[in-house]
Parts: structure tokens; C-alpha cells; sequence
């Protein structure tokens, strides 16, 4: 009875800290919390698990919690890899306009004198 305490508060207390404060929820947050939630049920109701394993045709709840855990994670880690390419390739995009910018900048202005310059060849 301890541990279904332990887990439902860690649940909820991951459900409050992650997804709750966004200001907005993404289709990939949804899907996370969504799972959640039904973790929680699990850990509530675990003969549940197991009728709904049977159902669908896995040994134990366990093991079909262990299967819905494994296909989530590739999911998030599968979105944040394609998100993770996308702001590489913005980056990419920005560093190359800054980049022609300086050389319209350079090229129009002309390149001043390090200080101190001028009074090293007046002096000779």
C-alpha cells in the first residue's frame, strides 16, 4: 500500500512540475501525460492491468506496462531528435545571414585603425 502512496505522489508531482506550468501543451506532452495518468490507474486498479493485458494478448500487466513504456519513449525521444534537427538546421540559417550581413557591413564601411596607431607612427 506504501509504494502505490510513493508512486501516485510521484506521478502527480511529475504531472505538476513538468506539464502543468507550460503555458501550452504540445501533442507530444499530451501523449506523455496522458500515460501518466493511465500509470496512475494502473498502480490504483493493478487487476485492471492485468484483464486489459489479456485482452490485447500479453502474459501480464507488467509486461504490457513495460511494452506502452518502451514505445512512449521512442516516441518523445523520436520528437525531440526531429526538434533537435530543426533548431540545427535555424541555426544553421541565422549563422549564415549574420555572417553575409558583417561582410555588407565590412565592405561598405571602411575598416577603422586599432587605437593607439596613430601615435606610434607620429611619434617616429
Amino acid at each position: 500500500m506504501i509504494i502505490r502512496i510513493l508512486l501516485l505522489g510521484s506521478l502527480a508531482a511529475i504531472g505538476w512540475l513538468v506539464f502543468l506550468r507550460r503555458n501550452r501543451l504540445p501533442i507530444h506532452i499530451l501523449v506523455v501525460f496522458t500515460l501518466l495518468a493511465v500509470g496512475g490507474l494502473a498502480v490504483i486498479f493493478p487487476e485492471m492491468t492485468n484483464e486489459v493485458a489479456g485482452f490485447v494478448g500479453v502474459g501480464r500487466g507488467a509486461d504490457l506496462i513495460t511494452y506502452v513504456v518502451a514505445v512512449t519513449m521512442l516516441f518523445v525521444l523520436l520528437h525531440y531528435y526531429t526538434k533537435f534537427v530543426e533548431l540545427q538546421h535555424q541555426l544553421t540559417q541565422v549563422t549564415r545571414e549574420l555572417a553575409i550581413l558583417r561582410g555588407e557591413v565590412d565592405r561598405l564601411a571602411p575598416p577603422s585603425a586599432p587605437p593607439g596607431s596613430e601615435h606610434d607612427s607620429s611619434a617616429t
